[in-house]
């Protein structure tokens, strides 16, 4: 069979049937829980650099046919927002790193295949499974303060990432072992990603802080036709100081950082 013969079945294969019943995503791809961060003094139409270091937990539920992750990591952000009529822009930056441990599962709403169903019921080699990532975000967008203290806004970018662990190996494995596996994300990938999100000032010039609620939309993390988008809610304090919640379909992720304005 030559290659568009093997890609045309291929294609009709997926269409119809659904060759690949268990969907295995690389950890690279899970969201890390970077909520957008406001403006720390919304009324000024100066340029802002606002450097981030944040914590963050890992205990969820699972992503994509894994469960029990227990872990943790943090992320350093940056972020540069223009002055003048141009003050709506920013343009932000945020690397981070985080591991720990999980088990091998097969998600409710999955057709996982027999063999790999077999392999979890059977195998000691599902349990306790290590992992680690490096996640890159660039992302370039509009933000928008209104009269009566509510923002909103919207960006776009890139989410580049780097993994290893036993984790991917045993993804590898499964790949040779089984028929029916299909493994999203290698050691290094990279995905579009966008992001929207609202908020509400706490007081006159955000005197009291800000709340901030995104949606994150990107193709890391759709798995099996399903869409997990993450949602972050973060209050921040003129302080600097600020925290929130991850959330995706699989569980909430708690995240706390200090930001510092030069």
């Amino acid at each position: 069979m030559n290659k568009n013969h093997f890609l045309a079945v291929a294609i009709l294969c997926l269409t119809l049937t659904g060759c690949w019943s268990t969907h295995l995503k690389s950890m690279g791809t899970y969201p890390m829980p970077v909520a957008h961060q406001p403006r720390i003094a919304p009324d000024s139409k100066e340029v802002e650099n606002v450097v981030s270091a944040d914590g963050f937990t890992l205990f969820n539920q699972g992503w994509s046919n894994t469960e029990k992750i227990y872990g943790g990591g943090g992320f350093l952000s940056a972020i540069h927002r223009m002055n003048g009529w141009l003050s709506p822009m920013f343009a932000s930056v945020t690397v981070g790193g985080y591991g720990g441990n999980l088990n091998f599962a097969c998600d409710y709403d999955e057709d996982c295949s027999e063999e790999y169903l077999a392999w979890l019921k059977t195998s000691e080699d599902r349990y306790d499974i290590s992992f680690w990532a490096i996640q890159e975000r660039f992302m370039a967008g509009f933000e928008f303060n209104t009269p009566i203290n509510l923002f909103l806004g919207f960006g776009g970018g890139i989410l580049m990432y780097q993994s290893s662990g036993e984790y991917d190996d045993a993804r590898k494995d499964l790949d040779r072992k089984f028929r029916k596996i299909y493994n999203k994300g290698g050691a290094i990938d990279a995905f579009l990603l966008g992001s929207i999100w609202l908020g509400y000032h706490i007081g006159k010039n955000a005197k009291y802080g800000s709340i901030s609620v995104d949606l994150d939309i990107s193709n890391a993390y759709l798995s099996n036709y399903v869409l997990s988008t993450p949602i972050n809610i973060g209050y921040f304090h003129p302080s600097g100081f600020h925290g929130g919640i991850g959330a995706n379909s699989y569980g909430i992720d708690i995240f706390f950082g200090k930001s510092f304005k030069f």
